[in-house]
């Protein structure tokens, strides 16, 4: 009990004073690009005001997509986009899931798609999700977040399906829609962990730049083990010893790597004043690094474009929290409150409580909502046809996934987010490579494009998706298929 107690703490000190490293980098570079002292010019005040106004006004929608709210059984409300309110009978109902720090906006190219807009002659509803503490959406309390979150996100994701998925199909000729589940960054560890525990809830996943918990933990520990083997034997080898404790130093270098690529989440992990100031310090230094990072391939930096991603990034404003949808639905009172600091502290929830690997524990609603889904021969609704068995290692994935990953993600080490995944893979799954690629994949404009081609394959299912994806993105490959 002391030596576990003992390896917490230099865990937890190793951690800090990591995180803590880290923030004083960080504080450099806002100091030498001049963004820890800068003050923001009336231009950019102006061009934030009219993207903010663009993207969350809900008395003047976008003409593709309307505002919506979905109000959970505990009251509080999520936000969300729809391209069609009114649509009986579906060919597909397609569900968009954003990650950090991000909303619905980075969906809105795919939303706007005539491609994806209709499959075989019959419309799509696609709708794009602000998640738990997002954009539009309110925050959730608790003592578990990962509890939490999956069950807004699941009771969501029923609710949508009921309301979408009765419409006329009984009638002769009408076909049960699919359900698709497209999720980027956190709304990809979000879905894999549906994929896993709730695989009912969609006929497919589709899953970019974000690891499989599991399998990161298994490839993690597989790592270390070959390290402490590798040293041991070392140790006890006449000939070999500094051949041995070279190759096992190798074998920590995904690991190494990996903590170095996701420094930024150790800095959300240190005490709250301090992670908060991380986010705000510089007129918001770190959200707009982010955003130059996924704009910077094919999209040009400009105001326009930097403004919108800020207002993606920061949710609503105080003005736009006055706004009404038709029906008379507002933002909920934690979006106003939040409206001027960006909700930040919100976001980085989901780092410092556990989203990633904590347990879920379902409510009696939610194994009800799930068995209803999953009964056979049901008419109404469509699914995975997923079981509840879990077969192979802990975390198999129990319903189809298709992998769309950047390979050039300054974020994820492909190792240790990749390595082992066929293992997990349930049938009809593959893994879709973009080698041009980064961590941004439905907002860098090629890969984009090849994003598009699979959801559409998703969604129509009878054309050949590598030749579909290589229309528009010559050197992708699918690496992995089962």
């Amino acid at each position: 009990m002391a030596s576990m107690t003992a390896g917490k703490l230099i865990q937890s000190l190793l951690s800090y004073s990591y995180g803590f490293l880290t923030f004083f980098y960080f504080l450099y570079l806002a100091a030498r690009d001049g963004s820890l002292f800068f003050r923001t010019s009336e231009k950019e005040k102006n061009e934030l005001a009219i993207a903010r106004s663009k993207l969350w006004n809900l008395s003047s929608p976008s003409p593709n997509f309307f505002h919506a709210f979905f109000t959970l059984r505990n009251g509080r409300k999520l936000h969300y986009v729809c391209n069609n309110l009114h649509v009986s009978n579906p060919a597909n109902l397609i569900i968009f899931v954003h990650g950090f720090p991000d909303s619905y906006h980075i969906w809105t190219t795919f939303l706007e798609s005539s491609r994806l807009r209709q499959s075989q002659g019959r419309d799509n509803v696609l709708i794009a999700l602000d998640l738990p503490g997002y954009g539009g959406s309110e925050g959730l309390s608790g003592d578990s977040l990962a509890t939490n979150v999956l069950e807004a996100l699941t009771e969501f994701i029923v609710g949508v399906r009921d309301r979408f998925l009765y419409g006329d199909i009984e009638k002769p000729g009408n076909s049960v829609p699919n359900v698709i589940y497209v999720g980027h960054d956190w709304g990809c560890i979000l879905g894999f962990r549906l994929a896993w525990e709730a695989p009912q809830l969609a006929d497919r996943f589709i899953l970019s730049n974000a690891p499989h918990p599991p399998l990161m933990a298994a490839n993690f520990i597989r790592a270390t083990s070959s390290f402490e083997a590798m040293i041991k034997r070392s140790i006890y080898s006449r000939f070999s010893s500094i051949s041995l404790a070279k190759a096992a130093v190798g074998t920590l270098s995904p690991l190494l790597r990996q903590a170095k690529m996701s420094s930024y989440t150790f800095v959300f992990n240190l005490p709250l004043d301090l992670a908060s100031f991380a986010g705000s310090m510089g007129n918001f230094w770190f959200l707009r690094h982010c955003n130059e990072i996924a704009l910077s391939k094919g999209h040009p930096f400009e105001s326009t474009a930097a403004a919108e991603a800020m207002a993606s990034s920061l949710g609503p404003g105080l003005d736009e929290c006055q706004t009404k949808t038709p029906d008379g639905q507002s933002y909920p009172k934690s979006v106003t409150q939040n409206a001027t600091s960006g909700g930040f502290l919100n976001k980085i929830r989901y780092y410092r409580e556990g989203m990633f690997a904590g347990q879920w524990q379902k409510s009696l609603e939610t194994l009800a909502d799930l068995h209803s889904i999953g009964l056979n021969g049901t008419t109404r609704r469509s699914s995975s046809g997923a079981g509840l068995i879990e077969d192979g290692p802990k975390g198999a994935l129990s319903a189809p996934v298709t992998i769309v990953w950047g390979q050039k993600d300054l974020m994820l080490d492909q190792r240790i987010a990749l390595d082992g995944i066929a293992d997990y893979f349930a049938r009809k799954s593959q893994v879709v490579m973009l080698p041009r690629s980064g961590h941004w994949t439905s907002v860098e404009q090629e890969s984009q494009k090849a994003f598009e081609r699979v959801v559409e394959w998703a969604a129509g299912g009878k054309e050949d998706l590598g030749r579909m994806i290589q229309e528009v993105y010559r050197d992708a490959r699918i690496t992995v298929q089962k």
